[in-house]
């Protein structure tokens, strides 16, 4: 098993007691460690090291933060767990006595006579706990049905799930039988497929279709069919992530299967919604991610839960006008404010702007990367701006318009305090005035010592303090701000970040200056040639 795959969602459960083999005993701990002299190893280095002094449950706790948590851990003499079992005798057994460590499992799958044997030894050391698996496999319109098996022989005890499969286009070449009807626990699904028929597909939909529990579903295809994504359990779900590249899908179809659905990421170029069709409603979804090219949907929903929006692009993808996109403004165009002269297709955002308004719902978080000017963006923060708390903003030009509308009046730069204005006329001129957290991952053209008065006049100092008897929860103080490196008023800003830290009373409420690197720049654009065979039957 060779290689390994990230992942975007694992369970991190460190923190809770199925991560320990043993139960700790705080004072016996102390106690022991407290007798171990360090002068063993340097009077002799026969002797074992310090760390092997440490009592099994403390080393136990460290080995199982030695798992990665950013992908699937595979088996690698060269680390965890593997790796723990090479160190000596006591550190082998204590490794293999803790089922934790082999609980979670990708294997790129290569070598029949190398990888099952690797594999069901791995998962017998996971006794009866819950798995995590990844196994990616490129059948090349061959059979590799043992591997499979061995995996399904422990459906029992699946919890998170992720199958990337390719080159199937072919009549039904393996079999997920053993595991039909026996995944009690699978909660969390993901299936990565390209050149598979629906034939191929047949088998993973009808194995989600037996799995009660099951709440989370990614699926990411080369080719986009509504009639296949039907037939998962769709209304069961409370998260889903779609991703297609080709074909049609009608997303609106889906999501009225989705009662349940509380998070949606969805991608896929250029959609033709019908515009007869009545709003949807969604009576659960807080988040929404979605490309920019996709916005369009829209303008059939209504979310009056919605919380958190993300809307992006891929700009190698946006080779099209496309309905939501303008790169002219005609006479009496509903935003006015943008300039007319802008050459570059700019995103509208009209559809989400209605759609909050529809709703009437309470956006707190909004992460936009399409492109579109400064005036667009400063005309979405005034509508969201009674309840944005968090910010994040890429590949948008930010200059001392929005800044200065982002500034509180009693401090204002090198400006004059007005001390006779009242604390309502000062919020009343303050641009999301419980903006928290201010991600500017992009180029940040202001006049020098903008950006700092901004950030200086947001924060929780003693000379910023809100008047006597005015309301203390309609103001937030900013507590992070990430910029990218090298801008000119970076200095400064790190002397903001020490001084309230300074005259916080909590830590938690001091602001923190992350850096960003500097993305390199291409020299040139990328072009991209192949070749794709789609099966006839998707």
């Amino acid at each position: 098993m060779k290689g390994h795959s990230q992942r975007n969602l694992l369970p991190s459960s460190r923190s809770q007691s199925s991560r320990h083999a043993f139960d700790l005993n705080v004072d016996e701990l102390v106690d022991r460690i407290g007798r171990i002299d360090p002068e063993i190893y340097a009077q002799s280095p026969s002797q074992p090291c310090y760390i092997s002094l440490l009592p099994p449950e403390i080393l136990t706790e460290i080995f199982t933060y030695c798992i990665p948590l950013d992908q699937y851990p595979i088996p690698c003499r060269t680390e965890a767990p593997l790796l723990l079992i090479q160190v000596s005798p006591q550190w082998r057994n204590l490794a293999l006595s803790v089922p934790d460590l082999w609980t979670a499992l990708h294997i790129n799958y290569k070598d029949a006579a190398e990888d099952i044997p690797a594999a069901e030894t791995w998962l017998t050391r996971s006794r009866h706990r819950p798995l995590t698996l990844s196994i990616a496999i490129d059948f090349g319109e061959q059979r590799h049905q043992e591997i499979l098996d061995a995996l399904c022989r422990h459906s029992q005890r699946w919890k998170h799930v992720r199958f990337d499969f390719r080159h199937l286009l072919c009549p039904p070449m393996y079999s997920i039988d053993l595991a039909q009807d026996s995944v009690p626990e699978l909660t969390t699904f993901e299936f990565h497929s390209r050149d598979i028929s629906t034939t191929n597909i047949y088998p993973i939909t009808r194995l989600l279709s037996s799995a009660p529990k099951l709440r989370e579903v990614t699926w990411v295809d080369d080719v986009a069919d509504t009639d296949t994504l039907l037939e998962l359990p769709l209304n069961r779900l409370s998260r889903l992530s779609l991703a297609m590249e080709h074909g049609t899908l009608d997303y609106l179809q889906l999501l009225n299967q989705c009662h349940n659905l509380e998070h949606i990421r969805i991608t896929k170029p250029l959609l033709q919604t019908p515009q007869s069709r009545s709003p949807l409603f969604l009576s659960k979804l807080t988040s929404l991610n979605i490309s920019s090219d996709l916005t369009s949907i829209l303008d059939h929903l209504i979310l009056p839960a919605l919380r958190e929006v993300r809307i992006y692009s891929d700009i190698d993808k946006q080779a099209q006008p496309h309905p939501h996109f303008y790169s002219s403004l005609p006479h009496g165009h509903p935003y006015p404010s943008v300039s007319a002269s802008s050459s570059a297709e700019v995103w509208s955002p009209s559809a989400f702007l209605s759609l909050v308004d529809r709703s009437a719902c309470a956006i707190t978080s909004l992460s936009v990367t399409p492109p579109m000017t400064e005036d667009t963006l400063l005309m979405c923060l005034h509508q969201l701006s009674a309840s944005l708390v968090k910010l994040s903003v890429e590949g948008i030009v930010v200059g001392d318009v929005l800044l200065g509308s982002l500034t509180r009046c009693l401090s204002m730069g090198n400006a004059s305090v007005d001390q006779h204005m009242s604390f309502e006329d000062n919020y009343e001129k303050i641009l999301c005035p419980n903006l928290a957290d201010l991600n500017l991952d992009t180029r940040v053209s202001c006049t020098q010592g903008v950006l700092a008065s901004m950030v200086h006049s947001r924060l929780a100092l003693p000379r910023c303090q809100r008047q006597e008897g005015s309301d203390n929860s309609s103001w937030t103080p900013l507590r992070n701000i990430k910029i990218l490196d090298g801008h000119k008023d970076l200095e400064k800003l790190q002397e903001l970040s020490q001084l309230s830290y300074n005259h916080s009373t909590r830590r938690s409420e001091a602001l923190k200056v992350i850096i960003v690197a500097k993305k390199p720049t291409r020299t040139r654009p990328r072009t991209f040639f192949f070749r794709r065979k789609l099966c006839a039957s998707r």
